[in-house]
């Protein structure tokens, strides 16, 4: 395996499966993309994808990590591993690599970040080469470790001469500041919170697990925002902190959303619709309210565009809109990338810049003190 290792980093055309399961722990999206090329802007082809619900103790562990304990990550991350695995044999497509994102666990930059999933499980089980661990190396240079995708915003999306704003809603909200080539400012971006992770927990317990989202946002269509409730909670210390900044389930897990739940105390079906609406309310209202407030006013954005599941919510892309009514928002898409797919996309491209040996974080976005080649190698 090491010589077939090594003849990839030889090869200027390589097939990568990218992997990527996002903080709303709901399952695990595959990329298949070709890349031709040596530098940072390579001639790539997507040739399928996927997407594979978690098992529901999947799901139900990961959206409570901070109450594992030690023998219980170790645990997850060999079971991760040997599940993905299974689902890579069952595809039966050609690949040369897998870059694998993992399962984020824990994210409590500087300190530490965990994602789990064993990639020797896949390597040896597929027979094929893992990349993986991909935000250490950020973390260690004094980063964020996240957000990763810009760089895979800035070779899919950065012009010439438009200032385009990539938004990416998954459990967690972040955006990507792209000015115009020629304008030589430097790219931005950060998490602004919570985008559907209190949404679904929410929607999981009004519906008592029959529902694990807002399906096109129609719960918070029929409810009306707590104003009371919603400026309480914009009053969470993270939405005042100064970028690079990232965030996850340390701050809007399952701890703050069980103790939101136990303020507010739903006991009616217009009180949980009110809860689901002021919820959709605080995600917009972050959103719109950091692209006001800590981007340039000038040139003023010519697109936003946004993925995630958060673009497949109706009413929450219709609050966007009024709360941003000068700015072009629309669902990000792409030949054969859609908006569910580009974070799988952008971990392959991840993959393919650790076989050529360039960077794959930007310092004015996470904060690190240099570039690094993100990720390690198994097999």
């Amino acid at each position: 395996m090491y010589a077939e290792v090594q003849k990839l980093f030889a090869r200027e055309s390589v097939t990568i499966l990218g992997l990527m399961s996002g903080t709303s722990a709901d399952g695990l999206d595959i990329s298949r993309v070709r890349f031709t090329g040596w530098d940072r802007y390579p001639q790539y082809e997507v040739l399928s994808k996927y997407t594979f619900p978690y098992p529901e103790a999947f799901s139900l562990a990961f959206r409570h990590p901070l109450q594992m304990t030690g023998p219980e990550i170790a645990h997850w991350h060999m079971a991760w591993g040997r599940w993905t695995a299974d689902i890579l044999q069952g595809i039966g497509e050609e690949y040369d690599v897998v870059a694998s994102h993992g399962q984020t666990l824990l994210h409590q930059p500087p300190d530490y970040t965990l994602q789990i999933g064993e990639a020797r499980c896949i390597a040896l089980t597929c027979n094929k080469p893992v990349i993986c661990d991909f935000r250490t190396a950020d973390v260690c240079l004094g980063g964020q470790g996240a957000p990763l995708i810009p760089i895979v915003d800035e070779f899919l999306l950065r012009r010439e001469k438009e200032t385009l704003v990539a938004l990416n809603m998954g459990g967690i909200a972040n955006l990507t500041y792209l000015p115009s080539r020629q304008s030589n400012s430097a790219i931005l971006a950060w998490d602004t919170g919570p985008a559907n992770t209190l949404i679904d927990k929410t929607v999981t317990d009004f519906t008592k697990g029959k529902e694990n989202y807002d399906n096109e946002g129609r719960y918070a269509r029929s409810g009306k925002v707590d104003k009371q409730l919603l400026s309480r909670l914009l009053k969470h210390p993270y939405y005042e902190r100064h970028i690079p900044k990232s965030a996850g389930q340390e701050q809007f897990g399952s701890a703050y959303y069980q103790a939101l739940k136990e303020d507010v105390n739903p006991q009616s079906i217009d009180d949980w619709y009110d809860l689901i609406c002021t919820l959709t309310e605080l995600t917009a209202c972050t959103i719109a309210g950091d692209i006001k407030n800590r981007l340039p006013a000038n040139p003023p954005i010519d697109k936003l565009y946004a993925s995630g599941g958060g673009a497949e919510n109706l009413f929450l892309m219709e609050r966007l809109q009024q709360l941003l009514p000068g700015t072009e928002l629309t669902k990000f898409e792409l030949p054969g990338i859609d908006s569910a797919s580009k974070e799988a996309f952008g971990f392959a491209y991840l993959g393919y810049c650790f076989l050529r040996d360039l960077p794959g974080n930007i310092p004015s976005v996470t904060g690190a003190s240099k570039e690094t080649v993100l990720g390690r190698i198994v097999w």
